[in-house]
């Protein structure tokens, strides 16, 4: 059973008389890839100067691999952590010098420095930086440099604070592989604040909305894409289509999307929920492999708007009776036939929608 490397029970953090960080209880496990996500001013940077113990806090309690910090000594703490940020914050000196730091600051001797940094380096495919001046970098690589040198010593706890939201889609992928695969092979903890829920799906184990500084939502990452909890977690994680509706009960939950278009719904909601999200995987162009499922599913007709083509995957813009609706298809049930204009039935399972 894995023990928990971080545990916030009631903690309040104000500023500026302003509440920014409320939080009821929030445990982290040892060896976890967990994503903190959420809108600018969430408090997604603030938890983690609290975890780092750069921030104070006026209420509750932390604990940092199983000790309350308050009962620390911070420096040794802080030493079992590694804090990476936006900006790559290098020393104007070497590729080298750099990595060195921290070991430095821990005595190393001179070869087991050596021997350290050129690991680390290698981990992050950039040992032939070694001896280049750190100044002369570009982005990409000078993130590397500091993964390299926030893990050099291989501390139990890795704090990312969107250390690569000024990188490229492909570089910031790799960077994510690689951070996945050098903290699973020592069964490092790893947090990261991120605001691309892609990488979020791609990185995390588990991801943590924060909203006003809680805790909107705390699940699996393609949980929370599925099924959010609210408008707001739906707007963030890039919901395909989130629409208005209103519940009627009759003999079943009845979700009016319109006053023309509604469906019956077989779950239980509640009566002021007022948004249906559809996630675009579950939307289907109805054919013959279909037609035996017919009374099951909701079906829909509309007017070919968009073709959004994609690798594997084309997105498809149904508008029915003005009503927008954004589908995930494969390529080959687009390519060749699927034309603008096109009228066609839109069906989906009731059971996969979800509202809130």
């Amino acid at each position: 059973m894995r023990k928990p490397i971080v545990e916030i029970r009631n903690v309040k953090i104000h500023r500026n008389n302003r509440l920014v960080l409320n939080i009821e209880h929030l445990a982290i496990q040892q060896g976890e890839m967990v994503a903190v996500v959420g809108p600018n001013g969430a408090g997604k940077s603030t938890l983690l100067q609290l975890v780092n113990l750069l921030t104070p806090y006026q209420e509750g309690e932390v604990k940092l691999f199983g000790s309350n910090v308050k009962e620390m000594n911070t420096l040794s703490l802080r030493r079992r952590c590694a804090m990476v940020f936006q900006d790559s914050l290098l020393l104007n000196d070497t590729v080298f010098n750099n990595v060195a730091l921290a070991l430095r600051f821990r005595g190393s001797s001179a070869k087991k420095i050596k021997e350290e940094v050129c690991s680390a380096l290698t981990a992050f495919r950039c040992l032939h930086l070694i001896d280049r001046a750190a100044h002369s970098l570009s982005g990409g690589e000078a993130q590397r440099v500091c993964l390299a040198r926030a893990m050099v010593h291989q501390p139990e706890l890795l704090l990312l604070d969107e250390p690569f939201v000024a990188l490229d889609t492909p570089t910031r992928i790799a960077l994510l592989a690689d951070i996945k695969r050098v903290a699973q092979s020592c069964g490092m903890t790893v947090i990261l604040v991120n605001h691309n829920y892609d990488d979020v799906l791609y990185f995390a184990e588990r991801a943590i909305v924060f909203l006003s500084g809680q805790v909107a939502q705390d699940n699996r990452p393609e949980m929370i894409l599925r099924q959010p909890v609210n408008r707001a977690v739906a707007d963030l994680t890039g919901m395909d289509n989130i629409l208005p509706c209103r519940i009627a009960k009759t003999k079943n939950v009845l979700v009016c999307l319109s006053d023309d278009l509604s469906f019956s719904y077989p779950g239980n909601v509640l009566p002021s929920a007022t948004t249906c999200c559809l996630p675009g995987d579950i939307l289907h162009i109805m054919d013959e492999g279909l037609v035996g499922q017919h009374d099951k599913m909701v079906v829909l007709r509309g007017i070919v708007h968009q073709i959004i083509p994609g690798v594997g995957i084309y997105q498809v813009v149904v508008d029915v009776q003005g009503l927008i609706l954004t589908l995930r298809v494969p390529r080959e049930r687009v390519v060749d036939w699927l034309k603008l204009k096109m009228l066609i039935q839109v069906a989906f399972d009731p059971r996969d929608a979800h509202i809130v």
